[in-house]
């Protein structure tokens, strides 16, 4: 499968999404949501993938929504079109929590606004020490809801620690996200890459134990046939 808006690649079951505008820090346009809605679902059926990793090329894993192609543009959006888009942007996050795949966000830099909702809505997140998480949708004028993040959020966090982070949309570095919680490990950046496949190979492993085990289990009631 080919995309325009970032790099695709699978490799011994681990399937690696790399977004790929590094000049804008990864910044997310009408077409990456489009691209990542539809793989996202793809991946439900695709056997060859046991494991996904998402991260970043260059500095940063993801700025959020770009802001002349998609911020600006809301401003002008009719009532349908709005509806329309946000129903695109919660169905990346639907599709990947619905995926019975393990997610891996490597987050090898700044996680903003809709990057940092692609690193929540993953299952694990490998941070570098370099990271940073801002959750700034209130900054732009935007709900502080978006992508589901008053869903998710405080269950990783907690309430009060969520309230805070997606009213006020300031950053927070890689330690204090460790010590929140939503970081599950902090590494060095140049270990990212490798923390985050060594994960991926122990996912991978454990997907398949439990295909395995779900497939007995499937046999014992109805019997081999």
């Amino acid at each position: 499968m080919a995309y325009a808006s970032f790099i695709y690649e699978v490799s011994d079951g681990i399937a690696t999404i790399r977004l790929n505008d590094p000049a804008r820090l990864n910044a997310l346009t009408f077409q990456t949501y489009e691209e990542l809605e539809r793989l996202f679902q793809d991946l439900a059926e695709d056997d060859s993938v046991k494991v996904v990793i998402i991260t970043g090329t260059g500095k940063g894993f993801c700025s959020g929504g770009s802001v002349h192609e998609i911020i600006g543009k809301l401003m002008d959006m009719n009532a349908e079109e709005l509806n329309r888009f946000t129903r695109m942007t919660c169905n990346v996050v639907k599709n990947m929590r619905n995926l019975k795949k393990p997610v891996i966000a490597a987050v090898n830099g700044i996680a903003a606004g809709a990057g940092a909702m692609l690193a929540l809505a993953s299952d694990l997140r490998i941070v570098s020490d370099r990271a940073k998480f801002a959750f700034l949708f209130t900054k732009v004028g935007l709900s502080g809801a978006d992508m589901g993040a008053l869903y998710l959020l405080p269950k990783i966090v907690g309430q009060g620690r969520a309230i805070e982070l997606l009213f006020l949309g300031d950053a927070i570095d890689a330690r204090e996200a460790y010590r929140i919680g939503l970081a599950n490990r902090v590494v060095e950046h140049e270990a990212l890459t490798d923390e985050a496949y060594q994960l991926a190979a122990q996912g991978g492993s454990a997907a398949r134990v439990g295909r395995h085990q779900r497939a007995g289990k499937t046999r014992g009631k109805h019997g081999s046939r």
